[in-house]
């Protein structure tokens, strides 16, 4: 496991308790330490992490990132792949991941795109789906380190694809807590109790797990990050470029974009659920 952040850790940890021998690597070494208390081996550059390893999975930033840890000095591409495939679990600009998948598979390591749907709590329990991009064959090789972290996998086409999937995804995120922070802010005006309409939302057609977790969360004052704000930008700057590059007019993510660009960088490290309450005014969001 290559990027011991919030859910590279998490998904180590899931290996752990299935007990697989797990090895990991991160750039700043004292990350690592969660996994390496649970009985993960750490190691000192990426080579000697996937010297040995039956699987290699990454979750990290970006593909700049992803690419450094391929062609650094010691990096992955260093170490005959041996028929394994790279498989990574971040999200990424579809384009700039399709075009580091070629240079991947031309140094011998075929790339499997398979960003999550979920969040931390998803990972240490096994719930994960995963959106995924490449080839039949790479992909069918991959399949069960995914299905031993997540309960769906799926194969939406080649590389890029996933990563579409993935934005598409998270723009709707960014809408349903976008239009739940309005409806909140409506109640909020009339003096309304948000626990009971978020009752009703429930036994309504417009029911989702999504809503009642948001809510929850609003009214307990948990802005805790899972998904930060910071995150939730990110993918839909993403999205908007994806979009134009498709030949599309966005209209809903750059909307959401011009939302959150004037918060601070503190409130954007709060948990996405942050902007409902933004949204209904109140004054430390």
């Amino acid at each position: 496991m290559i990027g011991c952040g919030a859910m590279g850790t998490a998904l180590g940890l899931r290996l752990l308790g299935l007990s697989w021998e797990v090895r990991v690597y991160n750039r700043s070494p004292e990350r690592t330490a969660p996994l390496r208390d649970a009985g993960a081996s750490a190691h000192a550059t990426p080579a000697e992490a996937v010297a040995g390893a039956d699987w290699v999975a990454t979750v990290l930033t970006d593909s700049a990132a992803l690419r450094a840890l391929l062609f650094c000095d010691q990096g992955i591409a260093s170490v005959p792949a041996a028929g394994r495939r790279l498989v990574d679990l971040g999200t990424h600009q579809p384009a700039q991941l399709a075009a580091l998948g070629a240079e991947s598979a031309a140094a011998g390591w075929p790339l499997v795109e398979a960003p999550m749907t979920g969040s931390v709590h998803d990972a240490s329990h096994g719930t994960l789906h995963f959106l995924v991009g490449g080839a039949e064959e790479d992909v069918e090789w991959a399949s069960p380190l995914l299905w031993a972290l997540g309960r769906g996998v799926h194969h939406l086409g080649g590389l890029g694809a996933g990563n579409t999937a993935k934005l598409a995804l998270n723009l709707l995120v960014g809408v349903m807590a976008g239009g739940l922070g309005e409806a909140i802010a409506l109640l909020r005006a009339h003096g309304l109790a948000v626990d009971s309409f978020l009752d009703a939302l429930d036994g309504s057609g417009l029911a989702s797990p999504l809503y009642r977790r948001l809510g929850q969360r609003y009214l307990d004052g948990d802005h805790a990050p899972r998904f930060s704000l910071a995150n939730l930008e990110k993918d839909l700057r993403w999205e908007c470029e994806h979009a134009l590059a498709s030949g599309l007019q966005p209209r809903l993510a750059p909307a959401l974009c011009r939302l959150l660009g004037p918060l601070t960088e503190e409130a954007k490290r709060r948990d996405y659920s942050a902007l409902i309450a933004h949204l209904a005014g109140e004054p430390s969001c």
